[in-house]
């Protein structure tokens, strides 16, 4: 049947019950030279069930910056490798992933991460 407003694509259902509760997790910086912005660390989840990131911003204390939800959980764009969504391999420990236009180093990962992505 055909509708006027299109709906939203199913998602891959055994995917989703495979991966249910699984999370991987970076901590990040930001990739830049501004003063401000030098000491600012970022928890980066990749939730395995539907290939999404949330990234969150934790407590600093004195820095005048408030925590929280820094970017919502969404499918983000890969915009070096053409528009494809961002896989776990772009977040590798060491290296740089530009996330909705703000430019992270991945630091580390905690062990459950790093075991899965070994």
């Amino acid at each position: 049947m055909y509708r006027l407003v299109p709906q939203k694509p199913k998602g891959d259902f055994f995917k989703s019950m495979d991966n249910d509760k699984k999370i991987l997790r970076f901590t990040a910086r930001f990739n830049t030279r501004v003063p401000e912005d030098l000491d600012r660390r970022f928890i980066i989840s990749f939730y395995l069930a539907d290939d999404t990131i949330g990234i969150y911003e934790p407590a600093q204390k004195n820095s005048g910056i408030i925590e929280g939800k820094f970017l919502h959980r969404r499918v983000y764009k890969n915009v070096d490798k053409g528009l494809v969504p961002i896989t776990p391999t772009d977040l590798a420990i060491g290296g740089d992933c530009k996330i909705n236009g703000h430019s992270f180093h991945i630091l580390s990962a905690d062990k459950y991460t790093e075991n899965y992505l070994n």
